[in-house]
């Protein structure tokens, strides 16, 4: 009879919380233009849709740093909108947890508690394109098997962060805070080799030179005779040719003088 074991909570592995953000600082200094702009982007379009497009964009805010850590590819402002294909699937996503831990938050420590299990839901659902409820249980197993009070304090920091940095402040510090949400993912996810060493990134296209026809080279023997063969003789020289005759060189012919008058006459 086989008995299996569970393995206890403290044995498994934790979340490196200060490897998450330097990986999260990492990939944030690495694109800061872009995410700076894009994250202006977003909360300027969230605002006049009245919150509608806040789910894609921010979608699209996590894919530019997944793709810089796992792929080594350099974020461009466009990619904030990288994320539109699945535009319901986002929107969904960003209505139930707003909802959810909107409600939860009445309590205080129900909000936070469902925020740190949920952290991951936008990552997998960015990464593995998957849906809301797969994706709100691989987050949650995520954080309970990789250590969940790690994870509860780095929600409380960002708490902590969102209070201070009020306004425009915010510009900086929401991507920052999607940077080190990633370096988490990563970690967390067993990936952390991604943070030390991320891909680099690719390399543009080599351009195209114009092909030309390069002739192939002559057999020895065929060089040896192109180079000793000797000069062609030039042809005999053709007898002069006869004179034209006059009539039928074209020139006009010699005008007849008159008979001069005899003395007899």
């Amino acid at each position: 009879m086989t008995v299996t074991t569970a393995t206890p909570a403290f044995a498994r592995p934790r979340l490196d919380v200060g490897q998450a953000f330097k990986g999260g600082w990492n990939a944030f200094t690495a694109d800061i233009v872009p995410l700076l702009v894009g994250t202006l982007i977003a909360g300027l379009l969230s605002i006049v849709t009245l919150g509608i497009l806040a789910g894609p964009l921010t979608a699209g805010l996590y894919t530019m740093v997944v793709r810089r850590v796992r792929e080594g590819r350099r974020a461009e402002i466009g990619d904030v909108f990288s994320c539109m294909d699945r535009f319901w699937a986002y929107l969904w996503a960003a209505i139930v947890l707003v909802v959810l831990i909107g409600l939860a938050s009445l309590t205080i420590v129900g909000g936070v508690l469902l925020a740190t299990i949920w952290i991951y839901v936008f990552p997998f659902m960015v990464d593995r394109r998957m849906g809301l409820t797969e994706a709100m249980s691989a987050s949650y197993h995520q954080v309970v098997d990789n250590g969940f009070w790690e994870h509860l304090a780095l929600i409380v920091l960002f708490v902590a962060i969102g209070a201070v940095a009020n306004g425009w402040v915010g510009i900086v510090t929401t991507p920052f805070t999607v940077a080190v949400i990633v370096g988490a993912y990563f970690v967390a996810g067993g990936r952390g080799d991604l943070i030390e060493h991320p891909p680099a990134p690719p390399a543009p296209p080599a351009p195209t030179a114009a092909t030309t026809t390069v002739p192939a080279p002559l057999p020895p023997a065929a060089a040896a005779a192109a180079t000793t063969a000797p000069a062609p003789l030039p042809p005999a020289h053709a007898a002069p040719a006869a004179p034209a005759d006059a009539g039928t060189t074209g020139a006009p012919p010699a005008q007849e003088r008159p008979a001069e008058p005899t003395a007899d006459a």
